[in-house]
């Protein structure tokens, strides 16, 4: 199986630039699973410490406008997180898109840090009940720790316990931060026993804050990488064996018992 990752701007005439450059790769390289960075398609609201209606409503309506576009894209599944608007709620929740068969909910986000450039405590709600599932998606499962939820390592286990074979992991985190981020999930991959992949916003953001970029793929119990993208290389592809997922259920430490 071929998956990508990617770095892609926040800022939208350069994610335009970004998104014309990742179809040509996509094009070219004939990837199988794409993964998009968490809320991808306006600039990141959770910046501003004040929430506003108007704000969340505005980048509802330019992710139903991209993803329209995500259905020409040369590539069978697409995961992606977006925000919605149900109520008086605000949710941050992944989906994936399966060519011909449409878009499917995989999970809300459930952990919100709150500090400055990432106020998303104060803009975002919780659903009433967490859900960690793995979906199945052509004989493989997959499962999305949404940025933060990635440091909550139970949840990893978790997923190891339902017999995942890809952990997806949408970031939004900036670039004083991404050799720790690297770091998590490098130990994701061993903890859940599955391959992690990750993809992140890069460039500039509002009040100058830098993104970080480094999307990466690593490889299950090793949490080797197959490859991290840069500013001079946004789209990483690699072909993956998910039987290395399989195995590595039968590896330390997820044979050790009680995990």
């Amino acid at each position: 199986m071929k998956v990508t990752v990617c770095e892609m701007s926040d800022n939208e005439d350069s994610f335009i630039v970004d998104w014309n450059a990742l179809t040509i790769h996509l094009d070219q390289n004939r990837s199988d699973l794409l993964l998009l960075p968490e809320m991808p398609f306006s600039k990141w609201i959770a910046s501003e410490k004040k929430a506003d209606r108007e704000s969340k409503r505005q980048s509802v309506e330019k992710h139903k406008q991209w993803i329209r576009k995500l259905e020409h894209l040369n590539v069978k599944y697409i995961v992606y997180s977006r925000p919605i608007i149900a109520g008086d709620k605000f949710f941050n929740t992944a989906f994936v898109y399966e060519r011909d068969l449409g878009h499917h909910k995989i999970h809300t986000k459930s952990f919100f840090p709150e500090e400055p450039f990432f106020w998303e405590e104060t803009w975002f709600d919780h659903e009433e009940v967490k859900s960690f599932e793995v979906l199945p998606i052509n004989g493989i499962k997959i499962g999305v720790l949404l940025c933060t939820e990635m440091w909550f390592i139970e949840h990893a286990r978790q997923y190891a316990k339902q017999g995942i074979d890809i952990l997806l992991c949408p970031r939004a985190t900036g670039e004083a931060s991404v050799n720790k981020w690297i770091r998590c999930g490098q130990t994701l991959a061993v903890v859940s026993g599955a391959y992690c992949l990750s993809s992140n916003r890069s460039g500039r953001g509002d009040h100058d804050f830098q993104w970080g970029g480094s999307g990466w793929i690593a490889e299950p119990m090793s949490g080797n990488l197959l490859g991290i993208t840069t500013s001079h290389e946004k789209f990483i592809t690699a072909e993956i064996d998910t039987t290395k997922s399989s195995s590595a259920k039968n590896e330390y430490p997820l044979y050790v018992k009680g995990y």
